[in-house]
């Protein structure tokens, strides 16, 4: 019977120690998760500025252009009259 103990007393300090192993995993998943959540966010803020600064950017070169053109057919037109 003294086996029958210590086997048992064995078995509950493995189990102490996968819970307790578990319960640290379980930890570090629940940092790993809200560090990945932030750095999405941050992922996400930035690639939006860049999305405005773009559309921002098109907006003067379109309209450069379109004044670019507007200036040659006035110069064109000067030149027929």
């Amino acid at each position: 019977m003294p086996e029958d103990a210590e086997a048992r007393q064995q078995a509950a300090l493995a189990n102490q120690k996968i819970d307790s192993h578990e319960d640290r995993c379980s930890e570090r998943w629940r940092e790993a998760r809200d560090e990945m959540k932030l750095l999405h966010a941050r992922v996400s803020e930035t690639k939006e500025a860049m999305d405005r600064g773009h559309k921002r950017l098109t907006g003067w070169i379109i309209a450069g252009q379109g004044g670019a053109i507007v200036l040659l057919l006035g110069a064109l037109i000067m030149r027929v009259l």
